[in-house]
């Protein structure tokens, strides 16, 4: 009697503290830019377990917990006093684009037992005026080979004021699963502040109210914001006194091209003034030299030397190496290589572009722009000088750049200023995490493998690379220590990758990078051998072919080989600055099929969705993100700089051809090193004309945020 009467005070209490939320709220206010919408418990945005007829807005990324799951998802038995439904359930999910939701989920009762990683999807119709309503079809667990939360749904909600209506059906077949869209879903939410939500709702099986909170929108940086929710009263009766909860993060992928995230931080400054060498405002000068045939210049000429020297040596201070400016009548000719903003080129065109229209000789018409990469060059184009310098002033539109075929210039042809910093024989070191990670199994919710990587490049000669790499493992969970399920695949301290590659620039605007090293994978899967690669990209840069190949022999088990053979297509669609890829055939880990991906930029951060078929077929997302600052410390006889991406991917099994559900790590992967071509030369798949056009207002960012001289 005394847990009846506790549980009937309780609900009073919660029912009065609901009533003075919205006796003290204005009445029938709009929100400004609508009702909040936060992941629910399933993973989709919604309330708890209903979906509503929104999607999360576009470029955003949330990641949440809760400890309310669905019964059927890997349930012990449950004994008396335990609730079916408390366990863990972490959820990711983003917008690709306007729309557009993607996600995953990973739901287990505990963390040191079996969990299910299940694929949601949700898309909710642009063309939609608001003011009607907001209609989403979606699907939870797509595809899943296991099922337990397999359902498809569709919603309908309409603001009115603060006050939000969600209605919806759906259907979910599996047995033993709450079939809570079946009987239709409904739920009221109403935002009388921008910090707290209250919530009502029906799933279709049971009834859930509560509240959610979350912080100002002006905190972390504008652009991140932390949300908490309660359920307060629920008509589950499992005689049990669990309080359920979640907890979130929502944020932008578009910040990691914010100016406010990349201004140096008072810290940073202050380490600026005491140790000037190590960032790019203490610049080394280099000797000007002068090249010219005799009979091209005259002495009363002597003049144009002296600016196009202001210009050599205005960009030799952004530490850019291999500067040379020459001059063609009326042509101005800059080559330059960058190596200091290494998580996107953009910037140091930007930057470059900006210098260019502050220097420039007066009577130049023409721009003819070319960056190279450890002698090879990569990427140029032509472009108006005046058109240009209005555009970096405010006054007028960005130009049109004409492409070209990048090949070098020879000096003998014009008149050249240069005698910058030569790329060669500077050792360059780069830091990022390793993890191997196994998610949702029999095993255990989240297991994982840390090591930290130091990657280490020296250039010794035009297109010739020395490349090594060292983990240092960091932690791991206990199913990756010696003698447990997934030892064969952790991190341990040691030499993981030695190469050494060449890169050519072949006619018909083909490059080709081949080489020659020793790997170490999994347990016991150590290799040495050849490897290669090849592309092609069209002058606009909508379409890339690429081929990636290699043959290896085991320096372990005497006799085994890998062969490798995949080819690729890639096509690029700027209004979406996302790029499309197929791919097919052998791939590293001996599995043959092909693989469909889609990978969106926000800023310099990628997202990218994938469904490949090789021996199983697995869907996925995943993430590259650049760690460190937007602008490395200047080359002088070393460097330490950022990673230009840190990649990482999780997939689901949804089919298989032996039925199984089964771990099956390391598909669809190319070579060691074989995105040599890709990452390290073309700016990541951004070296364009396409991508500069619809990224031109960072060209203007750049210069007037990074220029040494501003």
């Amino acid at each position: 009697m005394r847990y009846i009467r506790s549980k009937l005070i309780l609900k009073k209490w919660q029912t009065l503290v609901g009533l003075c939320f919205f006796a003290i709220a204005p009445w029938l206010q709009a929100v400004e830019n609508g009702l909040d919408n936060d992941l629910n418990y399933l993973g989709v945005s919604g309330l708890y377990f209903v979906p509503t007829g929104t999607s999360m807005d576009y470029g955003e990324f949330q990641f949440s917990y809760a400890n309310m799951v669905d019964h059927a998802s890997y349930r012990p038995p449950v004994e008396v006093g335990e609730s079916p439904f408390d366990g863990n359930a972490f959820s990711f999910a983003l917008s690709p684009f306007p729309g557009l939701e993607i996600g995953m989920s990973n739901m287990g009762y505990d963390l040191d037992r079996g969990s299910d990683l299940i694929a949601n999807l949700k898309y909710s119709p642009t063309f939609i005026p608001r003011n009607w309503f907001d209609f989403a079809l979606g699907a939870v667990d797509l595809g899943g080979e296991t099922g337990t939360q397999k359902a498809l749904y569709a919603a309908i909600s309409k603001e009115f004021g603060r006050f939000r209506l969600t209605a919806g059906a759906g259907v979910q077949k599996q047995e033993g699963t709450l079939r809570r869209y079946e009987g239709g879903f409904s739920g009221v939410e109403y935002q009388p502040y921008p910090w707290l939500t209250a919530v009502a709702e029906h799933d279709g099986v049971n009834s859930h109210y509560g509240v959610k909170v979350r912080t100002p929108a002006g905190w972390l940086g504008g652009h991140t914001q932390l949300y908490g929710s309660a359920v307060l009263n629920s008509d589950i009766n499992d005689n049990t006194d669990t309080h359920y909860f979640g907890l979130g993060v929502r944020t932008s992928l578009f910040s990691s091209s914010s100016v406010s995230l990349d201004k140096p931080s008072s810290l940073e400054s202050t380490i600026v003034d005491h140790l000037p060498w190590l960032f790019s405002g203490s610049i080394p000068e280099h000797e000007t030299i002068v090249k010219r045939l005799p009979s091209q210049i005259r002495v009363e000429d002597e003049w144009i030397i002296d600016q196009l020297s202001r210009l050599k040596r205005a960009l030799t201070r952004q530490g850019f190496e291999s500067v040379w400016v020459g001059k063609e009548q009326q042509r101005l000719v800059v080559r330059f290589e960058n190596s200091v903003f290494n998580r996107n080129d953009i910037d140091a065109l930007g930057v470059v572009m900006g210098l260019v229209t502050e220097y420039m000789p007066d009577d130049a018409k023409r721009l003819d722009l070319t960056l190279s990469k450890y002698g090879i060059p990569s990427f140029t184009f032509e472009t108006s000088l005046a058109q240009l310098k209005e555009f970096f002033d405010g006054t007028g539109a960005f130009p049109l750049l004409a492409p070209k075929t990048a090949k070098k210039q020879k000096i003998n042809q014009m008149l050249w200023v240069g005698g910058s910093a030569s790329p060669y024989s500077v050792p360059r070191v780069s830091l990022s995490p390793v993890v191997k990670t196994f998610i949702g199994t029999e095993l255990g919710v989240f297991d994982y493998s840390l090591a930290l990587r130091s990657s280490f490049e020296l250039p010794v000669w035009p297109g010739v690379r020395i490349l090594a790499d060292y983990d240092h493992q960091l932690s791991q969970s206990e199913d990756f220590e010696r003698g447990r399920s997934f030892f064969r695949w952790s991190l341990p301290s040691r030499w993981t990758n030695l190469a050494v590659t060449k890169t050519l620039k072949l006619p018909l605007n083909i490059y080709s990078s081949v080489g020659y090293g020793y790997f170490k994978g999994a347990y016991q899967q150590e290799f040495n051998g050849f490897f290669g690669e090849a592309t092609w990209q069209s002058i606009q840069g909508a379409h890339r072919f690429s081929f990636n190949g290699g043959l290896f022999e085991s320096t372990v088990v005497e006799g085994l080989k890998r062969e490798v053979a995949v080819g690729k297509y890639r096509y690029y669609y700027d209004k979406l600055d996302l790029s499309v890829a197929v791919e097919a055939g052998q791939f590293w880990g001996q599995d043959r099929g092909a693989k469909l991906e889609f990978a969106f930029n926000f800023g310099d951060t990628t997202a990218n969705f994938f469904v490949q078929d090789t021996d199983h077929t697995l869907v996925g997302i995943g993430f590259s993100v650049p760690l460190g600052l937007r602008k490395d410390m200047t080359p002088s006889a070393w460097q330490v700089k950022g990673v230009e991406s840190f990649d990482h991917s999780t997939s689901t099994m949804v089919s298989s051809d032996s039925g199984c559900n089964c771990l099956v790590p390391g598909r669809g992967m190319l070579t060691p090193f074989g995105d040599n071509l890709s990452n390290v030369f073309f700016n990541g798949d951004r070296s364009s004309i396409m991508y500069l056009n619809m990224n031109k207002q960072r060209l203007k960012d750049a210069y007037l945020n990074w220029s040494v001289s501003h």
